[in-house]
């Protein structure tokens, strides 16, 4: 690499620190690091363009490309709009030539450094909370009550459903791929259609679960399935494939996940001393009963689906308000989250931007995904 490119790395080193040292210190990444970044970026594909090394296109394709990405880690609540610039700046300052080995959809800056934040983040939460795990007491009344929670009654059959809605997507997505003529690695396919799935259930989230939407919505996933598969044996053995898969993310894995950072990480906090920014753990849900009166539910999720006028607060990356506050203590002082001892669960406040670092130094130094260093050393 040229002397420009380890300037544009150093360059990227130096705001990753700065972004690092005020989130760690203040919660909040300045503008000045964040916007400056990514102007910094934005000048350095004018500038690769001007010296041959990238096409308009490429440009754009990359401009745009990060950027919904890290709008992407702010919309599913990971990442707060600070982290998100961040995120972007690097995505365009990193050099070309830093992945000059690497092909396909794996060379694409964006996807590279989300992967380096995301795979030792999670291996490193994971590890923290089986950590916690081991020390928790009544581990079999916790893994009891997963399988209570999970498998019975009227989540099964919510499972059942999101099962067929992950076929569907599968057999849709890939279905396009075909039509467009793209050809993707196994990896990078199972990692499109993971996100495909979680953005279809974040974009239906405030849609209202009504049995017609079950029933609709499953049958057209059903028979596109169907009418897509070319044979009853490979409809059964793609069926099979993700009914595992299905299983082993979100069932297991994220279900796993969630009930175990519910209990290592979130803090139960008195509605009283609930602060604004403060993001929810956990949705509360007003139920409504035959008699009239009303009663309230506490229920564990992975995306925010404020639109349902029965949901009082549930998890937002924007963090709760004054209104939403002032409604809680309301509540609490009818009594009727006396069954909840008038707490409410709190996500901890992560800051991500030494994370970011992290990924972006493992980018540097690995040239690609870490773990392609990792194979190759073992």
């Amino acid at each position: 690499m040229s002397v420009y490119e380890y300037f544009l790395i150093s360059l990227a080193l130096i705001f990753c620190g700065y972004a690092s040292w005020t989130d760690l210190k203040t919660q909040k990444i300045r503008n000045v690091c964040s916007l400056g970044l990514l102007y910094g970026g934005t000048l350095s594909q004018l500038m690769a363009w001007y010296l041959g090394t990238t096409t308009p296109l490429y440009i754009l394709g990359l401009f745009f490309g990060s950027g919904l990405i890290a709008f992407g880690f702010y919309w599913f609540g990971i990442f707060s709009p600070g982290d998100s610039k961040l995120f972007w700046g690097l995505c365009l300052i990193f050099p070309l030539s830093l992945f000059r080995d690497l092909s396909g959809s794996l060379s694409f800056p964006p996807l590279i450094l989300a992967l380096n934040i995301v795979i030792p983040y999670s291996m490193g939460l994971l590890g923290y909370l089986l950590y916690k795990f081991a020390w928790t007491p009544n581990k079999l009344a916790l893994l009891r009550g997963f399988v209570t929670s999970n498998f019975q009654g009227a989540g099964l059959l919510e499972k059942l459903f999101n099962l067929l809605f992950f076929i569907g997507i599968a057999t849709a997505l890939t279905s396009v791929l075909e039509l467009l003529g793209w050809q993707l690695d196994r990896f990078a396919g199972l990692l499109l259609v993971l996100a495909a799935f979680a953005l279809a259930q974040k974009l239906l989230s405030p849609i209202p679960k009504t049995p017609v939407y079950y029933a609709v919505v499953g049958f057209a996933c059903v028979w596109f399935s169907v009418r897509s598969a070319p044979s009853i044996p490979v409809f059964l053995s793609g069926f099979a494939f993700f009914l595992g898969l299905y299983l082993v993310v979100f069932v297991i894995a994220k279900q796993l996940v969630l009930g175990l950072a519910s209990i290592a990480l979130d803090n139960a906090v008195d509605v009283k001393g609930l602060r604004v920014g403060m993001i929810p753990a956990e949705q509360i849900i007003r139920v409504p009963q035959l008699d009239g009166s009303v009663r309230y539910e506490k229920k564990q999720v992975a995306f925010s689906s404020g639109q349902d006028d029965n949901i009082v607060v549930s998890p937002d990356p924007a963090g709760l308000d004054a209104e939403d506050i002032a409604q809680l203590q309301h509540l609490a002082a009818r009594g009727a989250l006396a069954e909840f001892e008038n707490q409410i669960k709190i996500q901890p406040s992560i800051r991500f931007a030494p994370v970011i670092s992290v990924g972006a130094v493992l980018t540097i130094v690995c040239q690609g995904p870490f773990y392609f260093k990792l194979i190759q050393l073992f």
